[in-house]
């Protein structure tokens, strides 16, 4: 029996005229290496420690104890700031600011930080509205699967929204079939063979007993990288690597960049498994979800975002 799903979640509501307007301006900054007493705030009253590296808005602020430090990075420019000891500083639009203590002039950041951060947080956020159900159930399945997607040696998934164990698919990359075991949980997740350098078309369909229940409405495209464009990828990913360490979310966004949807997606979800309330950059993960076709898990992030919205 098919599995039986609503448009979208039984309990979701519109956001329009409930819930706070929502922010559409991206992070101006991010902050790592920070060392000592450092503490972040909105308003210059409730300040918080910084635990991690933490990307800002315009009004954030910043400020060090004696033994405190740490760097900016400009996401529109890529270019970092060092906070002395004893300071404070305030983010605006334009850049920061010191109101107090020491920053330094501007320097190129090591490894592209926060590449197309600010163009992909702006879509991010047509994503995150809550849709009502539709009010009735339906048994048809409406499989679509990621329009294009970047796929390597080191990052060769795919994935595509799961329908239940009992169904089986049929992968057809350029006119050839792979089978695809069923599975319980919210996707289909497929360790890609090597492919020659360059696009291949996709598509899915949906198996029951040997008969064929549903198909991808359009088909995908696969860019396939050769081994020195991964190769490129890893080495930019070092250096990103030893300006933010283990940095899950920034190396999420780095990967998101290049057009690494899943491994992104993966990350995004492991940060925020590990960070729940750390809501302002949750629009990312709602976007990866959005890209890869995952529609009930979208859903789902969307509705917590603005309930920690609402929270707030």
């Amino acid at each position: 029996m098919f599995r039986l799903f609503a448009a979208v979640v039984a309990t979701a509501f519109v956001i329009a005229g409930a819930l706070p307007a929502l922010a559409g301006d991206p992070p101006v900054s991010m902050l790592i290496q920070a060392t000592g007493t450092i503490e972040t705030s909105k308003d210059g009253a409730k300040w918080s420690p910084v635990t991690r590296n933490k990307f800002l808005f315009a009004g954030d602020m910043v400020r060090t104890g004696a033994d405190g430090g740490g760097k900016l990075v400009d996401q529109a420019s890529n270019m970092s700031q060092t906070i002395g000891a004893n300071a404070e500083v305030k983010v605006e639009a334009a850049g920061a600011k010191a109101v107090k203590g020491s920053l330094s002039a501007p320097e190129p950041a090591s490894g592209d930080l926060v590449a197309g951060l600010g163009n992909r947080f702006a879509e991010a956020q047509r994503y995150t509205t809550v849709r009502r159900a539709a009010g009735k159930a339906t048994t048809e399945i409406k499989l679509r699967v990621v329009s294009d997607i970047s796929l390597s040696p080191t990052y060769p998934e795919l994935i595509w929204e799961g329908y239940g164990k009992q169904y089986s698919y049929v992968l057809t990359i350029d006119g050839k079939d792979m089978p695809v075991a069923g599975a319980d949980g919210d996707f289909i997740r497929f360790k890609v063979p090597e492919l020659s350098a360059g696009k291949h078309s996709f598509s899915v369909a949906v198996m029951e007993g040997g008969t064929k229940v549903g198909q991808a409405d359009k088909e995908g495209t696969i860019v396939w990288l050769s081994a020195a464009e991964d190769k490129a990828v890893a080495d930019e990913l070092a250096k990103v690597r030893a300006a933010v360490g283990n940095d899950d979310f920034t190396i999420a966004s780095f990967l998101d960049s290049k057009g690494f949807t899943v491994a992104a997606m993966d990350l995004y979800r492991k940060y925020f498994d590990a960070n729940k309330t750390d809501n302002e950059m949750r629009p990312l993960l709602i976007k990866a979800y959005n890209d890869l076709k995952l529609k009930d898990l979208r859903q789902k992030e969307a509705q917590l975002y603005n309930e920690q919205l609402q929270a707030n």
